[in-house]
């Protein structure tokens, strides 16, 4: 079956959890979830002309900015999945499709200027100081597509691909090659990891009745919810 946003997210947290995900070839990594990916998208200039330094848009893209390289995963139309990294150290946007390069992307388009637009609400506030991108003009960056023939096959582990990119891309290249027949194996082990981690029974895990909204807030705000 296809991945929803529900089964995507959870897996992408707990890659976040493992103490070695972060560190990759090309610096630091931040793993993004679906539903923030879209959200950015959506930031006009206008929707963040209220936003100041307490704005969860804003204090997740200083954190973005704290970090080599920010990895999105993106959906078509609830059709397709496919991965866009933000490569601050080389200031290129890479794209690694499961389709290779035949997929139409507008969100790409789309995602930038909404980064754009956060971008340059947080220097008019002056909160933009030190950071790792080689600069902040992302909309001018290159695009590098990163797979450039087809390795998918079917048409329902596009999901699968996009999470098995999330974890194994470098920033350079992918530290190990996968193919069509390597899915069967990584969706039964999805299901398991799923259905066994820790999380599901220790309360006050991210996983323990844990939902997106919750993402809306800093971490201040989520310490006084509690």
């Amino acid at each position: 079956m296809w991945l929803n946003d529900s089964v995507m997210n959870s897996y992408i947290r707990l890659l976040k959890a493992q103490p070695t995900i972060k560190k990759r070839e090309d610096g630091y990594a931040y793993l993004e979830t679906t539903y923030n990916a879209t959200n950015i998208c959506q930031d006009t200039v206008a929707s963040l002309r209220d936003q100041d330094e307490t704005s969860f848009r804003l204090y997740r893209t200083l954190t973005y900015l704290e970090h080599d390289m920010v990895f999105f995963p993106i959906n078509v139309k609830n059709t397709h999945w496919y991965l866009m990294v933000i490569n601050g150290a080389k200031g290129v946007i890479q794209i690694l499709d499961s389709k290779g390069t035949a997929t139409r992307r507008p969100q790409v388009q789309h995602l930038l200027q909404g980064l754009q637009n956060r971008i340059k609400r947080l220097a008019d506030l002056h909160l933009i100081g030190k950071h790792r991108w080689r600069d902040t003009q992302v909309k001018e960056w290159r695009l590098i597509e990163c797979v450039n023939e087809k390795i998918q096959i079917d048409n329902s582990s596009c999901g699968l691909f996009t999470l098995e990119f999330m974890e194994l891309w470098t920033g350079n290249k992918l530290s190990s090659m996968i193919t069509q027949k390597d899915m069967t194996n990584f969706r039964l082990k999805l299901a398991v990891t799923l259905v066994n981690y820790p999380w599901n029974k220790v309360k006050g895990s991210p996983g323990w009745k844990y939902s997106d909204v919750e993402e809306n807030y800093t971490p201040e705000e989520n310490e006084k919810k509690k």
